[in-house]
């Protein structure tokens, strides 16, 4: 219970006279709470007309926004109530506090900036200030009563001594106060003014709330308004750097956020989602000239960045250990920080920083959460069109490529009444590191039947395999042995693919000499693996193993020199191929393995040399089925007619 005048919260301490208990601070009446209506009546006679009232009525209908209906309202009361002065505290959800917003007294100016001073955060300690709003009642109190130094030094400036606060409140929403000053402790004038100023109060709370609304709808529009223009911007303008993209997000931020310090925060992670590096992008200075730095190396763990969260993050800056690492001044700040976009190797996150008297409403972090929606959408799809553009450009390096490659494999077979001669190759992607050849000496006496099989795939595979090629071409006009070959093709991966190369590159190698007056073939491997023979008369297939050691990794090989031959008779072929062919695996992951190339071969063997390839070919696609093809396949051979 507590006293209606002074608010003194204490048990009734006062002295009874003339059947009334009355208050020993204020002299006046205890009115107890628990009572339904209070002793003390409204006057009879009301000292201001309904005119005055009509006034106040027609002021809140017609004042075009809060400031001046705030104003307009205080100068009436001032001059109507004839007070010494009189104040208006609102609700300032930006500040989370009720401040006083329009202020009249008769010391001037001068004074009334001192009313603007006063301000009240809900749910603290402030008094009869305080007292009002928590119970939604009018509260009459003495300045120099009060325990509050900043109230008690308002009333000895002004030279008021009492003051009456009377809550505007909307089902018990506390709007604002409307503080009145009396140079006397007047509690009879007071009561009266109570009772209009409530009824006032009642009224001015509806158009209040509607102001206050509309004054955050504008602002809430015009976020909204800027939102859409940097939605616009960010989606239209095609980036072509990351760095304009996070600038233009900078620059955009400063068109709805009081923030005063923008930054996009990238968190780089590996696969495991552990932090390799965070870096800042930082933007600073005024409006008109701001200064942007890009990939500010940040220190610390950031521990923060690792929430999973959707939506803002709201701190203090005391409360994030790597604060100071932004180059802040140590001041403390109230901190928004919003997620942008989340992918495989990083993140990338918004902080803002408001000052420590301000904070983040649910409306400001409403559209914050909706811009970072739209920039981690722009960011992707820079992203996207970037990769597209790559591909693209990938795209048409390996038609060029590939078209290189078909031009450097045998455009023709070698010519022989007594003999056939077949070649195919299907690259697993795009261009391919497998290699054919049939060199003839342009003598026409001599042929070279080559496979080989570059280490990788894809263009850098391909590159490799076309010089390689080169240097067999230019070989081959001088008679040069099959295992003279293969040393030179050697020394020259060796020398330019792996010795001190990043990605180093080598390849297995199998060359035949055939002399064309002969019926002997003589050859020597190098890691390629075995030649695969039929022989019609015994109508079977033979395995010649070639042995040798893979090319470009050893840059002596002298020690795996190796040769052999073998003659064919007629009905005999003889093929090669690339471990493509053993290794292709169906959905299941089985290899096809030898076993079924032996099958395979044997059930076409009647077949001629190309249709015989191709029978191949085709089992091996059966097998596979949908499955992505992982490696280069090649087969190619050789057949004695007659």
């Amino acid at each position: 219970m507590s006293c209606v005048f002074c608010g003194e919260f204490n048990l009734p301490d006062g002295k009874l006279k003339d059947g009334k208990f009355l208050c020993n601070s204020c002299g006046r009446e205890w009115i107890l709470e628990k009572r339904k209506r209070n002793r003390i009546k409204p006057p009879e006679v009301h000292a201001l007309s309904n005119e005055i009232l009509l006034e106040f009525l027609s002021l809140f209908n017609t004042s075009p926004n809060l400031d001046d209906l705030l104003q307009n309202f205080t100068n009436l009361a001032f001059r109507k109530l004839n007070l010494p002065g009189i104040s208006v505290m609102v609700y300032e959800p930006r500040l989370d506090r009720i401040m006083v917003k329009s202020c009249k007294n008769k010391k001037g100016p001068a004074l009334e900036k001192l009313a603007f001073r006063m301000e009240i955060k809900k749910g603290e300690q402030n008094g009869p200030l305080g007292q009002a709003i928590e119970t939604c009642k009018s509260v009459y109190y003495r300045f120099d009563e009060q325990p509050h130094k900043q109230i008690r030094q308002y009333g000895r400036v002004n030279k008021v001594e009492s003051e009456l606060s009377v809550p505007i409140h909307l089902k018990k929403e506390v709007l604002g106060l409307i503080n009145v000053d009396y140079e006397k402790d007047d509690p009879v004038q007071a009561e009266k003014d109570r009772y209009f100023l409530e009824l006032i109060a009642s009224q001015f709370a509806t158009t209040l709330k509607n102001r206050i609304l509309f004054e955050v709808s504008q602002t809430q529009s015009r976020n909204f308004r800027n939102l859409h223009s940097a939605a616009l911007k960010l989606s239209s303008l095609g980036f072509k750097y990351r760095t304009e993209i996070f600038r233009v997000i900078l620059l955009s931020l400063t068109e709805f956020s009081e923030s005063n310090l923008f930054v996009l925060l990238e968190r780089k992670i590996d696969s495991e989602g552990k932090t390799i590096s965070t870096e800042g992008h930082i933007l600073t200075g005024s409006p008109r000239a701001p200064e942007i730095k890009l990939n500010v190396q940040l220190k610390g763990e950031w521990n923060v960045l690792k929430k999973p969260t959707e939506s803002a993050i709201l701190l203090d800056s005391s409360d994030l250990k790597e604060w100071k690492t932004l180059g802040s001044n140590g001041k403390k700040k109230h901190l928004a920080i919003l997620p942008v976009l989340r992918s495989d190797n990083s993140e990338i996150w918004i902080l803002l920083a408001k000052e420590e008297e301000l904070h983040w409403s649910p409306e400001e972090i409403d559209v914050l959460n909706a811009f970072a929606v739209q920039a981690g959408i722009s960011v992707q799809n820079f992203h996207l069109f970037h990769q597209r553009a790559e591909k693209e450009r990938l795209d048409k390096e390996i038609e060029i490529a590939r078209d290189l490659q078909r031009s450097l494999l045998p455009r023709k077979m070698p010519d022989h009444p007594n003999y056939e001669f077949s070649g195919i190759m299907v690259p697993a992607i795009g261009v391919g590191g497998d290699y054919y050849d049939f060199i003839t000496h342009p003598t026409n006496k001599e042929t070279y039947v080559c496979i080989g099989d570059v280490s990788g795939k894809g263009v850098p595979a391909g590159i490799v395999m076309a010089t390689v090629r080169t240097v067999i071409h230019s070989l081959v006009r001088k008679n040069p042995t099959p295992w003279e070959i293969l040393v030179t093709v050697n020394t020259y991966l060796y020398q330019n693919y792996f010795k001190d190369i990043v990605s180093p590159r080598f390849m297995s190698l199998t060359i035949i000499h055939w002399d064309q007056n002969e019926n002997r073939f003589v050859f020597s491997g190098g890691g390629q693996g075995n030649i695969l023979v039929y022989r019609k008369k015994e109508n079977r297939l033979e395995e010649i193993p070639t042995g040798g050691v893979v090319l470009g990794i050893d840059p002596d090989i002298d020690h795996f020199e190796n040769s052999g031959e073998f003659y064919l008779e007629p009905g005999d072929f003889f093929l090669m191929l690339t471990d493509g062919v053993w290794e292709a695996m169906d959905p299941s992951e089985d290899f096809f393995e030898m076993e079924r190339l032996h099958a395979c071969v044997f059930e076409a063997r009647k077949e001629s040399l190309p249709q015989l390839l191709e029978t191949v070919l085709k089992k091996i696609k059966n097998f596979t089925g949908e499955r992505e093809q992982t490696d280069d396949i090649t087969l190619i051979g050789v057949k004695r007619l007659k």
